[in-house]
């Protein structure tokens, strides 16, 4: 009897390990400064079967299929050699609804690095700044500002009337950069 209840045991913990691991990651889960910038990183371990050459080919094959003609695209660079791409974009964050109810809206652009290893993917995400949608039809040029001006702990926790705004925004910030992250590793982490 003891044997069985041990079988079911693990048969049952075998299958909470395998939907755990096809569900999404929050790796980003607060706002990391490296020498005073806004700086995400993480490590992704890609499938061991393939060669460096068979993962940058799948990461090459992501980001055209997710950057290349994308109007909000800034930039997309390829490197064969160093095995990584750079992309500059932009993204239309929708946060949560505030006090009053309302889901304001803030343009944010950033850049991320993603580069093929002997053991996985290293993404880098930096030079992150917002633009507030609603004021931007206020002046001709729209007020830009960082992230560490937006998202930090001391950003938010600094005297100002817009706290809520700034909760709102960082929790938009850390869905959108873990949803990033989660659609890159499924794509390189497959085995094809």
């Amino acid at each position: 009897m003891k044997r069985i209840l041990f079988i079911i045991g693990l048969v049952f913990i075998s299958i909470i390990g395998v939907n755990a691991q096809s569900q999404n990651e929050n790796v980003f889960s607060s706002v990391p400064e490296v020498n005073g910038k806004v700086v995400f990183q993480q490590f992704i371990h890609t499938n061991q079967g393939l060669s460096e050459d068979q993962s940058y080919a799948l990461l090459y094959k992501w980001g055209k299929d997710n950057y290349a003609g994308n109007p909000l695209l800034s930039g997309i660079r390829f490197n064969e050699k160093e095995k990584s791409i750079s992309v500059s974009s932009k993204v239309e964050l929708l946060l949560p609804a505030n006090k009053d109810g309302v889901r304001q809206k803030s343009m944010m652009n950033y850049r991320f690095d993603a580069t093929i290893t002997n053991a996985g993917c290293v993404l880098i995400i930096r030079d992150v700044t917002y633009q507030n949608v609603q004021e931007s039809g206020k002046s001709f040029f729209p007020k830009t500002s960082s992230a560490e001006e937006m998202i930090t702990d001391s950003a938010i926790t600094s005297n100002s009337n817009d706290k809520e705004f700034k909760e709102n925004l960082r929790k938009s910030t850390l869905y959108f950069l873990n949803e990033l992250y989660n659609d890159l590793k499924n794509e390189i982490t497959v085995s094809k």
